[in-house]
Parts: C-alpha cells; structure tokens; sequence
C-alpha cells in the first residue's frame, strides 16, 4: 500500500509554519486523507510550491562579500544572521536551522512520492505521465542535497572527497529511519546520479517553470559539475542548455524595468531567462532588500560595474550618499531567486572553455551576456588571447551578474579559495572588533545543528 497522503499533509503543514506564504504560492489540490492511489496524487504533491519552491537553502549568503552592515543595524538582526555575518563558531546555538529543517523536509517529501511510485501499478499509456513525476521528485531531492551539501560539507575536492564527510543521505520516506552521514564523494555521487536519472524522464519544456524540466537538469548538472571541478562535463551540460534555443534577456528592451519595484517581473509573467523557479529563505534583516534588509551593497563590488553597464541601473538603488540596496532578483520580490537561468549557464560555459583554453568560444559567450548588459551603442566586445586574462574577467562578470542569486557567490567563494589566484580574504568590523574569515578557513562549513547531532548522534563538523 502506497504511503497515506495525511503523512505528505503533515508535512506540508510543518513546513508551512516556517514561512508566511506568498501570493504566488499555489497549491493545486486540497489534499484530502486518503491513500496516494494515482499519478495525480503524487503530482499534487509536487506541486506544493511551499515544499519543492520556496525557502531554499541560503544561509551561505550571510557570508559572503558582497554586502556589508553598519554597526548600528548589526544588534537589530536576528542571532543566527548575526552569528554567520561575523562566521562564530557556533551559528545555532541550540536553535533550530531552518535551512537544514526545511532542506530535509523537501527531500522527506521527494522520497514519499519515490517509495509510492514503486508501488504504483499504471497502463502503457501513463508511462511518460509517470516518468515525468519521477524525474520531478529526483531532481527535487538532488537540488536540496546540493545545496545543504554546500553549506554543511567542505567544498568537493577529489584528492580528499573520499573521506571527507557528506550529507545524511535520507533515501527513504521512513522517517524514523537515520542515516549517518556518508562521505562527500558519494554525496555527489547521488547528486550526480539523481539529475542523470531525472534528465532522461523528465520533458525540456515543463507545464510550469516551478517544475523541474529536462533543461532544468542539465543547468544544475553544469553548476554541480563546476563546483566538482570538472569543467568538461560541466561545459557540455552547460551546451545540452544552450544549443536548445535558450535566450538572454536584452536589458535594453523593457526587461527589467524602472516601474517595477523589484525591476524584474514575477517568474509567471515574462522573465524568459528562467529555467526553474525557487526562492530563498527570507533572510531580510541582513541581504540588502531595498525594502526591509539592515545590509548595504558592498562598495567595491558596485564600483566596479562601468556606468554605461545596466545592472548598475537596474540592480541597484542609491540610498544617501554613498550606500546602495539591491532591487534585481529576479523573483520580483523581496526574496532572493534560488532557481536557475540562462545567464549562470551561459557564464558557467564559458568560464570552463576558458579553462579548457577554447579562448573564441569562450569570448562569443562572455561578449553575449554582456551586449545584453550594456546601453545600446555603449558597449565594446572584450578581447583576448590569454585564457588567464579571460577568466579573471569572467569570474569578475559572474561576480556582478549572480550577486545575490541562490549562494553562488558562496559556493564560488569555496571552489575558488584553493587557487591563489583568485583566494579571498573577507572582514567584517562590529564594535571595533575585526573578525576575518580567510581562504580555506573550515567556518566555511557551517556546524550541523546540536538538535540534529542529538537527535541521530551523526558526526559533527569540525569549525
């Protein structure tokens, strides 16, 4: 008997608890307590965008450099956003993590309509019906491990991957089954396995960009593979995207706009770079919302867009003198986008031809993105012949276009960090107290939560 849809019910309403629900937010079947017996069932599951679209994991944004807070505000925001912008030891302090809590609970969901599906007996002409919801369910719980993987697990590196430690890696509806944690190399490994699988079930063109798609897959396969250091296969996932009629937005061309709020619209209604939707955790107080978040855009990293550059003018507001907020998510609206785009694929391919020295096809991509970037007549095509150069230029490029999407900018923080060339530094002063957060450092592994290590006595991690 598949499992009972009062569990799945259960679990929404606890993961409803965590966040204030958001207008868009659509739940397509009221789900009533009865046995998962159709594909529609397991489908209706899936499309509780409270459970598989909103509050991604985001920590990894509170810290990393491209924001800042002044003094005044940092005793105003929340203590585990003020522990992780100054990276203490102890993040939770015997709290709860949402990022982790809610991580779980999404791939707790994902493994209910896996175990149901084994179960589930479908006619000849339910089979795409059906390997659609199973590639949906897989790609689900791949981005969560991922994305925890990225905060709870050192940065993937091969030479120590297989015995460095990794995720639990829940596989079962069970929930009181416990898993200890497995090394990182075969956390990838399911990662990896998980979207291969998903790719070959699921279509290109999903019914909703809150779906996973088969395109979907390949873009996460290409930032997986890149944060894995493999810049083949991340490069030719990045093509399996982009050879299939995949466009940039032009900035030019009334998208984004200085009439909307946020300057890009709602997912549903125009923005064509979107190839998944999702949105982050509300970490408000500290991210630099133009509306509600304490945090200031980081200097340097405003300075450098040139002012013919448009994200300069449609990212950003000036406050005051010389303080900036951010206004280009592209969820249109307070929340950080944490799904995935055309223009991550675009500047992921191009950063591994640029390190596999495939320098032309390198620059086509970069020159791309950026005269869709640039006021009309503004901008001059970048060139080169050094692959060095280049990628110095395009790690700059990603910085300023992926400022605040999902933790980009963390997980590039934690890859990059192990090449001098491009190791980085970052500080925070609060009360006069300097706190520095270098290269390589092990707080760029967040602690597993106490309650978490308790509950299942799984191994810590060491800050």
């Amino acid at each position: 008997m598949t499992k009972l849809f009062t569990f799945a019910s259960l679990l929404c309403l606890s993961f409803i608890s965590c966040k204030k629900q958001n207008d868009w937010l659509d739940i397509r079947k009221d789900p009533n307590d009865k046995i998962l017996e159709k594909l529609a069932d397991f489908q209706a599951i899936l499309d509780n965008t409270l459970i598989f679209n909103s509050s991604y994991t985001s920590i990894g944004q509170l810290g990393c450099d491209n924001y800042y807070l002044n003094e005044q505000y940092y005793n105003l925001t929340a203590p585990t956003e003020k522990n992780a912008y100054i990276w203490k030891k102890d993040i939770f302090e015997d709290r709860l993590s949402t990022d982790y809590t809610v991580g779980y609970q999404e791939i707790g969901a994902a493994n209910i309509v896996l175990d149901g599906l084994k179960e589930l007996k479908i006619t000849s002409n339910e089979q795409i019906e059906f390997d659609n919801v199973m590639g949906q369910a897989l790609f689900h719980r791949s981005i969560m491990f991922f994305e925890l993987a990225s905060i709870f697990c050192k940065p993937y590196r091969s030479q120590t991957a297989s015995v460095d430690l990794g995720l639990s890696l829940k596989l079962s509806s069970d929930i009181y089954e416990i898993e200890q944690r497995a090394s990182l190399d075969a956390t990838y490994k399911q990662i990896v396995d998980d979207l291969l699988v998903a790719a070959s079930l699921l279509p290109k063109i999903p019914k909703y960009k809150s779906r996973p798609s088969k395109l979907a897959s390949y873009a996460l396969l290409a930032r997986v593979y890149l944060n894995m250091g493999n810049y083949v296969k991340a490069r030719d996932f990045s093509d399996s995207v982009l050879s299939n009629g995949a466009e940039l937005l032009d900035f030019n061309d009334g998208v984004p706009s200085l009439l909307l709020e946020y300057r890009f619209p709602n997912f549903t209604t125009g923005n064509k770079e979107v190839i998944f939707y999702s949105e982050g955790i509300g970490y408000t107080g500290i991210i630099p919302d133009y509306n509600f978040g304490y945090g200031f855009v980081d200097t340097v990293l405003y300075k450098s867009y040139d002012v013919s550059d448009l994200r300069r003018k449609y990212f950003y507001e000036q406050v005051g003198l010389s303080q900036v907020k951010f206004r280009g998510t592209y969820s249109g609206s307070t929340l950080n986008f944490c799904g995935l785009g055309i223009n991550e694929v675009c500047l992921t391919r191009a950063e591994c031809n640029a390190r596999l020295n495939n320098i032309q096809a390198s620059l086509s991509d970069l020159n791309l993105l950026l005269s869709k970037r640039y006021e009309k007549g503004r901008f001059v095509e970048y060139e080169t012949d050094n692959s060095d150069t280049l990628l110095v230029k395009i790690l700059a490029e990603r910085r300023k276009e992926l400022p605040f999407t999902s933790q980009i900018r963390w997980q590039d923080l934690r890859r990059l960090n192990i090449d001098p060339r491009f190791a980085t530094y970052i500080t925070r002063i609060v009360e006069g107290e300097v706190f520095t957060l270098a290269p390589n450092d092990p707080k760029y592994v967040y602690p597993i939560p106490q309650n978490e290590i308790d509950r299942t006595g799984i191994a810590q991690n060491e800050r």
